[in-house]
């Protein structure tokens, strides 16, 4: 059986939708947890009366749990209390899983024993529907060394787990309000005996509304949580064997990234933090990395020369990464455009949504 883990909070207009996918699985026996976080909306009502309209017993099930408002990794953490599934699928109340995601996932966690499993995955736009986002699993690749190489794209809408590997991963950090999928992720891939990922886009994730989450990524807040899955990663280097050196090399060198980017935005706690995690790897770097412990060991006034002449570099070589995605809204009230920006310096993607 597969358990579905889905917190919500004040989304009485769009958990219907995400509840309508697990709906059209074409695997059977699922197990749908909804955790309500403190909604103070209708979102009760739309969960009931979809449940009275479309549970069928055995084969499809919904338990909807109210707790106060404790924050999404709390609710995610009283649903894995809930689950009594083999398999283990966290979804977001607005987003999607493809109709034939469970199945697929059922037959390789059967055919291979695999633990984790990462699949690959779509972002669409809330306004009008448009896909301008694909993401597709590497299965070529270690993914617990795709993290330390800040390739890995966790969310937790790509993974599936076992539910054994749910039960002996770290829980979900209850104080993190963004990057705590990652964190999660992280902790239950390091601890996976056996991980895989498929190419397959087999998940939709909504993109759009406000920039509070991006605009938060910005924050002396966002970095500590950012770094706060950086240490995760680290520490769980020692439960993994026989990982690729230079996996750990690019790190390091991510690390001293990060550090001086933290001293650069005048958060030089936070740039120690990082200094001091990279240090303790005690690896040999390449010259990249050489040159971003040096500029960080420099101090403030040499990061923020580095980073000014590194996005100039990248603009005029066109190495930046980036789309824009403009719909119609409303005809009336303009468009919504949604910017998409990696970093040259950052393994992840910088999103902000933007209404004009």
């Amino acid at each position: 059986m597969f358990s579905v883990i889905i917190p919500t909070f004040n989304r009485a207009g769009i958990v219907a939708e995400a509840l309508d996918s697990i709906k059209a699985q074409t695997y059977r026996p699922v197990e749908v947890v909804v955790v309500d976080d403190g909604s103070t909306d209708a979102t009760a009502e739309v969960v009931t009366a979809w449940t009275r309209r479309n549970a069928d017993g055995s084969a499809l099930s919904l338990r909807y749990v109210y707790q106060d408002n404790a924050g999404p990794g709390a609710a995610r953490n009283r649903g894995i209390a809930e689950v009594r599934g083999e398999y283990v699928q966290f979804l977001d109340s607005d987003d999607r899983l493809h109709p034939e995601r469970l199945a697929r996932l059922a037959e390789v966690f059967e055919e291979t024993g695999a633990e984790f499993i990462q699949t690959g995955f779509e972002r669409f736009c809330s306004e009008c529907g448009e896909v301008f986002e694909t993401h597709y699993g590497n299965p070529r690749e270690d993914q617990f060394e795709l993290a330390l190489r800040g390739r890995l794209g966790a969310n937790t809408l790509r993974c599936a787990l076992r539910r054994s590997l749910v039960e002996r991963s770290p829980r979900w950090d209850e104080e993190m309000t963004c990057f705590e999928d990652y964190k999660y992720v992280v902790g239950a891939l390091a601890r996976s005996e056996k991980s895989l990922a498929l190419r397959d886009v087999l998940a939709s994730a909504r993109r759009g509304g406000n920039s509070c989450v991006s605009d938060r990524l910005r924050t002396r807040e966002g970095r500590g949580f950012r770094i706060r899955c950086e240490e995760e990663l680290a520490t769980s280097i020692c439960l993994r064997r026989n990982v690729d050196p230079e996996a750990v090399r690019q790190f390091a060198s991510r690390l001293y990234g990060l550090a001086f980017r933290s001293a650069a935005s005048g958060w030089p706690d936070l740039a120690r933090r990082c200094g001091a995690l990279a240090d303790s790897l005690d690896v040999p770097l390449d010259a990249v990395g050489r040159r971003r412990r040096a500029v960080y060991r420099l101090g403030p006034w040499a990061a923020r020369l580095y980073e000014a002449a590194a996005s100039v570099k990248a603009r005029l070589q066109g190495t930046t990464q980036s789309a824009t995605h403009r719909c119609p809204r409303d005809g009336v009230k303009g468009r919504c455009a949604l910017d998409l920006t990696r970093s040259h310096t950052s393994g992840f993607a910088l999103s902000e949504v933007r209404c004009q």
